[in-house]
């Protein structure tokens, strides 16, 4: 296999893990806020959160991994992505959950 050919690969295996981790946590973000605490706002909130933040540091991240190298960036992405996910089962208010939307 080429070396584009497997960097394509792990692109696209990357890029599906953390759409599947978004797909299956979207839905269900809105039942567990509520039982937090969150009115209606408060569900925007959460979910604009993770936008603004998105669109605030992707720049700033592209810009690193284009001096740096993206392999790494990658990698340290993800691995933030997977325990900033996971802090979600210790979320004991709207504020924190809010907090930790902004991955």
């Amino acid at each position: 296999m080429n070396t584009a050919k497997r960097i394509y690969n792990v692109l696209f295996i990357s890029v599906f893990a953390t759409m599947l981790g978004l797909g299956v946590v979207s839905p269900l973000l809105p039942i567990y806020a509520e039982n937090l605490g969150a009115t209606g706002i408060w569900l925007g909130i959460i979910f604009s959160a993770f936008a603004l933040s998105r669109s605030v540091f992707m720049p700033v991240i592209g810009r690193i991994s284009d001096r740096r190298g993206r392999k790494w960036i990658i990698l340290i992405g993800m691995f933030a992505y997977a325990v900033l996910s996971l802090t979600y089962i210790i979320a004991d208010s709207v504020f924190s959950l809010t907090a930790e939307n902004c991955d």
